[in-house]
């Protein structure tokens, strides 16, 4: 059914029937897509036929804004999508985002925004989100979106920094939705390195729009690892994202950042190339950077920067050479200062990740560290009257007692149990043993069982005056050996590294009947 651009047009009338979706008057939706494309049409052929000459297509710009913002008004109402699209009033849109006027592309950013935004689609029933999802897809929304971003000028005016943010809103309503509309953010390394760009360039005072690219970056590279990671593949591509992020974390090796804002950003920064070194081949890549270096320096600072770069320690020093690498660049000096939580403002770390980064890399290096580098390691402990070991003691008694209160509560009180029962889910044993696993973890139990992997490789190291330390605080605390046998079951438990699983087993065996020998342990 055709309308012409008279026919009057009631949009408050159809906001009103949508709030019933049985009220809703097809003929009106219908009509508003009929008379919308028009106008956009005649838009389109006024500045085609007129280039030069505005006042010629100027009439017809202003009534499609007019269209736009009525448009705007129905994208609230959820109940309308599926219409929207049947009638082509979303391909209209996404169309749009090619118009030569910024303002123009403006108001269809928001209603994007809108019509994306997950609360909305959650509302409809999954079918028909699907339809509009995967319509949006056919229409190349995001292809189109991407390249807005060369248009959009944030310096010129708050609107165009505001157009901005609703291209990232945008970018994390369909991250968050977790279906093929991210297909091409993944791929299309325009967004990528137009983001690493942008968090480096302050526009304004607390630039928040930097912050946004700095968490939609962070989103990105997490996505990429799931359903991209092949994008990887190109050596030039990921390195130049290691090196850009390096660079801009770079300018405060020696300073503290300046506000919040810099913080928040510089942590997405790395958050990021952490996600980057959660695949091994990215890892292999990093080790082709100043990152290890770089890290060093912060960790050497003591400043902000120390602490996540600690975190990045604890992914990367997961192999023997990258280990080795670490005490050969005089890393166990300033790794075992922050162990002994020297020139430390306790308020400046959470404790609890300071605690399982630090014991992580200490862990790391006991079981991949070879030769004298190893040598080294094991000189560090033996230092001012192994204070060190009786540092590592302390740290396993305080998640020792954390632990054991934990699983003395039944199992009907643990968190998991509680959420499994709540949304019905019936799981198998070895499901929740590894659930329970996880939550015991997010206690400490991990910290804990490693405080133990580290004792059992200092041992197996077979110095004396460190073994017998080990004995002899080991006696005076009066420590279960039981409880390091079982916390190092567990652990293996976890591996799927068939090697370092035997390299444990050789360990623990060593250390169990050191200690039945010594008569000390009955």
């Amino acid at each position: 059914m055709e309308y012409s651009d008279e026919d009057d047009i009631d949009i408050e009338e159809i906001l009103k029937q949508a709030e019933n979706v049985e009220c809703i008057d097809e003929n009106s939706i219908k009509k508003f897509a009929t008379v919308f494309k028009k106008k956009k049409n005649k838009n389109e052929r006024d500045r085609i036929e007129h280039p030069d000459n505005p006042e010629k297509w100027v009439s017809s710009e202003v009534d499609l804004d007019e269209m736009l913002v009525n448009t705007k008004n129905l994208s609230v109402c959820t109940n309308l999508y599926k219409s929207m699209v049947e009638c082509e009033i979303l391909g209209d849109i996404v169309d749009l985002l090619n118009h030569p006027n910024n303002d123009i592309v403006i108001e269809v950013l928001d209603i994007i925004k809108e019509i994306t935004n997950p609360s909305n689609l959650y509302e409809l029933d999954k079918e028909v989100s699907n339809i509009i999802v995967e319509y949006l897809n056919n229409k190349k929304l995001t292809h189109f979106v991407i390249n807005v971003l060369e248009k959009i000028n944030e310096e010129e005016n708050d609107e165009y920094y505001n157009a901005m943010s609703s291209i990232f809103n945008i970018f994390e309503n369909i991250f968050e939705l977790e279906n093929n509309l991210q297909n091409d953010l993944l791929t299309n390394s325009k967004l990528l390195f137009f983001l690493l760009k942008r968090i480096t360039v302050e526009i304004k005072g607390n630039d928040s729009n930097s912050l946004y690219a700095s968490e939609i970056l962070v989103l990105l590279i997490l996505r990429i690892n799931q359903f991209a990671e092949n994008v990887y593949d190109d050596f030039y591509y990921t390195i130049s994202i290691f090196n850009s992020l390096l660079k801009y974390i770079s300018k405060y090796k020696d300073k503290d950042p300046p506000n919040i804002n810099k913080k928040e950003i510089l942590l997405n920064c790395f958050q990021a190339i952490g996600n980057l070194l959660l695949l091994n081949d990215n890892k292999k890549v990093f080790d082709s950077t100043i990152g290890l270096e770089l890290m060093l320096k912060l960790l050497s600072e003591r400043k902000f920067l120390c602490f996540p770069s600690l975190k990045i320690f604890a992914i990367v020093l997961n192999d023997k050479d990258a280990c080795n690498k670490f005490v050969e660049l005089n890393g166990l000096k300033y790794l075992f200062c922050l162990f002994m939580l020297r020139h430390i403002k306790k308020n400046k770390i959470t404790i609890f990740e300071f605690e399982e980064n630090i014991i992580t890399v200490i862990s790391n290096l006991c079981i991949h560290c070879t030769g004298t580098y190893l040598g080294r390691v094991l000189n560090k402990f033996g230092e001012k009257k192994c204070e060190k070991i009786i540092r590592l003691l302390e740290i396993r008694q305080k998640y020792n007692d954390i632990i054991t209160n934990e699983k003395k509560k039944k199992k009907k009180n643990l968190l998991v149990n509680e959420n499994l029962k709540k949304m019905n889910i019936q799981i198998d044993d070895d499901c929740r043993k590894n659930l329970e696993y996880i939550e015991l973890c997010d206690k400490g139990y991990l910290i804990y069982q490693l405080t133990d992997v580290i004792l059992i490789a200092l041992f197996f190291m077979n110095n004396s005056y460190i073994s017998n330390n080990i004995f002899i605080h080991l006696y005076t605390k009066n420590i279960d050996i039981q409880s390091i046998y079982e916390n190092i079951l567990d652990f293996q438990d976890c591996l799927d590294d068939d090697e370092l699983k035997e390299k444990l087993k050789k360990m623990l065996t060593f250390f169990l009947t050191s200690s039945k020998e010594s008569n000390l342990f009955v």
